[in-house]
């Protein structure tokens, strides 16, 4: 003859139900609806991504990257409170909690539905719409981001939205910080399951990326100066004089440009755009039709673009001027 195994658990609910005469009160509490959805938000606010994915109903499109189902990227959901219990007319019934994260209270609505029965007495339960949401993601100039502090990259070269599986509720700061970049960190709230939620991060420079350009570009333009030639080689200096050059043509800058540097098409590539500069150029001709000496003692504009290439030591600038096109 088999005998019966009841886990302790079980048997300390029906002994706790037999005293109170309450089965029906274990049914619409611990086992009710309500219950099945406290767990699986006690699980979120723990931080355990796999005892809330474990949960029944709780389904994934398999569409949607799932770079962020981890218990990492789940901080700070507290003071769970249940609003509400609404049974539906097609079996279902929908459930409300309130809750509290980092950036604010919120409320989120769960529809379940009965899924069977436990030990023959308790109702077993199932999300009839999942609790997991989308995170449309739009990275802007870079790959990399980060989500609540974890190392991303979206896995595109140009700024295409990413499809990104989020439990709800959840509170998701998407920031960038490198080198030579920097963003203003967005925040994304999904409190609704199964909805897509779309997001844009812009990725610029810093002011430490224009500091190097500009100390890299003043440094080549100064060196540039030394030249003493009309057309330095290799350099956006240069004037043409059509009579005879009687000196040694001397250089010196006045005004170095003020470069802005903005994307390319390319990530990790950057640009410099058409800027203009101001140098001095001193230097005596003979006139060819008379023959008088004059000193040419001007000022003289020049213009500069550049393409900036972030190497991936996230360290490097490759700085590649374009003075002819």
């Amino acid at each position: 003859m088999r005998r019966a195994v009841v886990p302790w658990l079980v048997a300390a609910l029906l002994a706790t139900a037999a005293a109170t005469g309450g089965v029906w009160a274990l049914n619409a509490t611990t086992f009710g609806p309500a219950g099945f959805v406290r767990v699986y938000l006690e699980a979120v606010a723990r931080g355990d991504a796999t005892g809330a994915l474990g949960l029944a109903g709780v389904t994934v499109d398999p569409a949607a990257r799932t770079d962020f189902l981890n218990d990492r990227a789940l901080v700070g959901l507290t003071d769970l409170r249940e609003v509400s219990e609404v049974p539906g007319d097609d079996g279902t019934t929908v459930v409300t909690f309130a809750w509290r994260a980092p950036s604010g209270d919120g409320l989120s609505s769960f529809t379940v539905r009965a899924a069977g029965t436990r030990f023959a007495i308790f109702p077993r339960w199932e999300f009839a719409i999942s609790p997991v949401a989308t995170l449309h993601l739009t990275v802007e100039h870079d790959q990399r981001f980060t989500i609540n502090g974890i190392d991303a990259t979206s896995g595109v070269d140009a700024a295409d939205p990413v499809d990104y599986a989020v439990l709800v509720p959840g509170d998701y700061t998407i920031d960038h910080t490198s080198t030579y970049l920097q963003a203003e960190a967005v925040v994304a709230i999904p409190d609704r399951p199964s909805s897509t939620i779309a997001e844009s991060l812009d990725i610029e420079p810093s002011p430490a990326f224009a500091s190097r350009v500009m100390k890299e570009v003043d440094a080549t333009l100064t060196t540039c100066a030394t030249q003493l030639v009309l057309f330095p080689t290799g350099c956006p200096l240069g004037h043409s004089i059509a009579d005879r050059v009687v000196s040694t043509p001397t250089w010196s800058i006045v005004d170095y440009p003020n470069l802005d540097i903005v994307a390319s098409a390319t990530f990790g590539q950057w640009s410099v755009p058409p800027t203009t500069g101001t140098a001095h150029l001193t230097v005596d001709v003979k006139s060819l039709f008379d023959g008088t000496v004059t000193t040419f003692d001007d000022d003289v504009e020049f213009t500069v673009r550049f393409g900036v290439t972030i190497e991936p030591d996230d360290t490097t600038l490759r700085i590649v001027p374009h003075y002819d096109d």
